[in-house]
């Protein structure tokens, strides 16, 4: 049996590579941000895009949305007062991204995506004024809803996915390492 073990990255790269797996907008995109995750696991192209799929997109219901709205308000309403908020929080960050109007501002993907801008300036610029405003995004959003997100995924996959379940819980061991270790406040 083959153990799975993540390769050895920096903080920041582990963010960008989960970030980009949410944002992956083809099979191919996805693949390459997974196997800079983690390359030891054998997973086609075609299998991986199914997979994740069935898991956060679709066509059928998804096992889990990766939308904060669906985990924190009612789960059957857009754009709604959670939405409204990261949306004043990527202003206050000053955090623009291409796909605005097209995947909604709560969408996993964009947060990660703030997340990581928020970071990169912290540790790549040494620009820390933001600092504050990374961990209130971590300690007040992003903890209210990826654990209830991950737990759903995990709890309701009825076909048995490595690389899903990998994924899954590479994100968790970031949150708990962020949320307990780098990224509490002063």
């Amino acid at each position: 049996m083959k153990t799975i073990q993540p390769h050895t990255s920096s903080r920041l790269d582990e963010v960008k590579h989960l970030r980009d797996i949410f944002n992956a907008q083809n099979s191919k995109e996805l693949k390459v941000a997974f196997d800079a995750l983690n390359a030891s696991i054998e997973i086609s192209e075609e299998d991986l895009e199914v997979q994740f799929n069935r898991y956060f997109i679709g066509p059928m219901e998804p096992i889990a949305d990766p939308f904060a709205s669906i985990y924190i308000d009612d789960p059957d309403v857009v754009m709604s007062k959670s939405t409204l908020h990261v949306r004043e929080l990527y202003e206050t960050m000053g955090f623009t991204y291409p796909l605005k109007n097209i995947i909604p501002d709560d969408h996993l993907g964009v947060e990660l995506d703030a997340y990581y801008q928020l970071l990169y300036l912290e540790e790549a610029k040494e620009i820390t004024y933001l600092s504050d405003l990374r961990h209130y995004f971590l300690h007040e959003h992003l903890s209210l809803w990826v654990p209830r997100f991950i737990a759903r995924a995990l709890e309701h996959s009825e076909h048995d996915s490595k690389a899903m379940t990998f994924i899954l819980l590479q994100l968790k061991s970031l949150l708990i390492r962020e949320t307990t270790t780098q990224g509490v406040t002063a």
